[in-house]
């Protein structure tokens, strides 16, 4: 176990280098300048070569890159043009919102979509079931940003019991986690259905039932836990999306997270800022992989070999 973290570990920090040096290279050779954004359309010739001297943008992008990897080994991601804070200090203090968002979305999915999934299978070709598959369907086809503006709309602007965006209160949580969730519940769903479902059919749950095993002990100590391998493997995704920023959610609800931090880096032209962003994006996908091999390993001894 201790030489298979250790290669995982090792791997993450290459993956996360690769990715760091990628994004720093497009983020560079994109259209636009910052400091002009910055500075402005009245600033001097002479200004604006002191400002990208100062921030570095004046050597060329493979020193640019090495300075930049040296401090971020430090984790020290410079500066924020716009607003000259520390993009670190900066990322993170959005960072805490994103996770409560994240959080509360993985909560309901997981309540929702696991036993409604399980249940669907159980009763396949039952018109519960078939309502079931009609209402997920529906509910995958629905774009975020579309859901998010008609919630505002009826439960903000018409009926007045939500807030429309910001964080202020837990009643500013509710609407965006139902719109992260609703398309996550979909796929969840319909996934542990169909996987419950190959897994009824498996020759050891017929075999199971011919030694009269309960049914109900049959779903838990069998067919739950093998139908929950792609759905940790989807869910694990899923959760390192919500981590790295809901970007469409975050800025439908005017939500202070990382998404919507790097939607508006984007439009100045912070690169450090963004940058900080995208390594935080990475880092989470990275994080939650890891934790879903883990997973694995618990759910299904098989994995414990390799």
């Amino acid at each position: 176990m201790i030489s298979y973290v250790l290669r995982r570990i090792v791997i993450a920090i290459l993956t996360t280098m690769a990715a760091v040096t990628a994004t720093f290279i497009m983020l560079r050779i994109a259209p636009g300048d910052p400091i002009a954004v910055l500075l402005g359309d009245m600033a001097s010739d002479a200004e604006i070569a002191d400002a990208r001297q100062a921030y570095g943008l004046d050597l060329p992008i493979w020193q640019q890159l090495m300075v930049y990897l040296g401090r971020a080994s430090t984790l020290d991601f410079g500066q924020s043009i716009a607003q000259g804070t520390s993009v670190r200090e900066l990322v993170l203090s959005h960072f805490p919102h994103t996770l409560l968002l994240a959080a509360s979305t993985m909560l309901v999915v997981i309540i929702l979509a696991l036993p409604i999934g399980i249940y669907t299978a159980v009763r396949k070709g039952q018109s519960a079931s078939h309502a079931t598959n009609a209402a997920s369907l529906v509910a995958l086809s629905l774009p975020e940003f579309w859901t998010g503006i008609v919630m505002i709309l009826i439960f903000s602007r018409m009926l007045r019991w939500l807030p429309s965006g910001g964080a202020e209160s837990g009643w500013s949580l509710i609407m965006p986690t139902i719109t992260l969730a609703l398309p996550l519940i979909a796929v969840n769903l319909r996934l542990m259905s169909t996987e419950t479902i190959n897994v009824l059919r498996a020759p050891y749950i017929t075999m199971a039932r011919a030694r009269g095993l309960p049914r109900g002990s049959i779903l838990r100590r069998h067919v739950i836990r093998n139908a929950l391998i792609p759905v940790v493997t989807v869910g694990g995704i899923q959760l390192g999306h919500l981590l790295g920023g809901a970007v469409i959610v975050e800025t439908v609800f005017n939500w202070p997270g990382v998404g919507q931090l790097l939607i508006r880096s984007i439009g100045i032209r912070d690169y450090p800022v963004v940058q900080g962003c995208l390594i935080l994006m990475t880092f989470s996908v990275i994080v939650t992989n890891m934790l879903v091999d883990f997973a694995y390993r618990l759910i299904d001894p098989r994995f414990r070999r390799g």
